[in-house]
């Protein structure tokens, strides 16, 4: 089995519906696997806007949205929406393309060191290179994006790891992220604060927006009648 194709059914394993971007040379042999696979490609104008609606869907769905983008050019032009999905607690997993790794590297064109340019901006970045890796590598990505607190992954697939040959096609299955959960002691303090409260007041921030917590924190306002302001 290719390389490229093992990637994308790792992906298929966790689910992946849809990769948002703007693919380059270097990607062609994952675009190739993308093509054959129950994911739909869903070409953008802009690296920025594939990022923004991977990390839209992450916010949505609580589920780690994936964008794509060439070397270089294209994947800085990432940057912003990445940091976006960072700050924000949005899940998304982020691939870039790149030269050759273990071949001529046609002098340095457009070449730059993405996985360290990344880290300040990520959960964790990392490149690929060995085929055999994609399977640990994918899981880990996808887990490390949505478990708290949610933010953002990338996953470097040189050109000349996509097309390599790998032996074993085994992906490891999803699992489900194990949420943290406040303790009976932290609810009974917070419970007898706001008993004790003259006048209760709720401070919303912006982490009350995802997916997980809307719907908890809706029903508690709703109840308790404690008036609120947001952030």
């Amino acid at each position: 089995m290719k390389a490229s194709d093992l990637f994308v059914k790792a992906l298929e394993s966790e689910g992946v519906e849809y990769i948002f971007g703007i693919p380059g040379e270097e990607n062609l042999d994952l675009l190739d696997s993308i093509r054959n696979s129950s994911i739909k490609f869903i070409l953008t104008r802009h690296e920025q806007a594939a990022a923004f609606m991977a990390a839209t869907y992450g916010r949505l769905t609580g589920r780690a949205g994936v964008c794509l983008a060439t070397l270089g050019p294209g994947a800085t032009n990432l940057v912003t929406a990445i940091a976006y999905a960072q700050l924000g607690a949005m899940p998304i997993v982020v691939i870039t393309g790149q030269k050759p790794i273990k071949e001529g590297l046609q002098g340095k064109f457009q070449i730059l060191d993405i996985v360290r340019m990344m880290e300040p901006l990520v959960k964790d970045s990392d490149q690929i290179v060995y085929g055999r890796q994609i399977p640990a590598l994918v899981r880990g990505a996808f887990r490390i994006a949505e478990e708290e607190r949610p933010g953002a992954v990338h996953l470097e697939l040189p050109e000349d790891i996509a097309r390599e040959e790998v032996e074993n096609d085994y992906v490891f299955p999803r699992q489900t992220i194990h949420r943290l959960f406040a303790s009976d002691r932290a609810i009974s303090k917070a419970a007898k604060i706001i008993e004790s409260a003259k006048r209760p007041l709720l401070l919303v921030g912006a982490g009350a927006n995802r997916k997980h917590i809307r719907q908890p924190l809706s029903d508690f306002v709703n109840k308790t009648g404690i008036l609120f302001f947001n952030t």
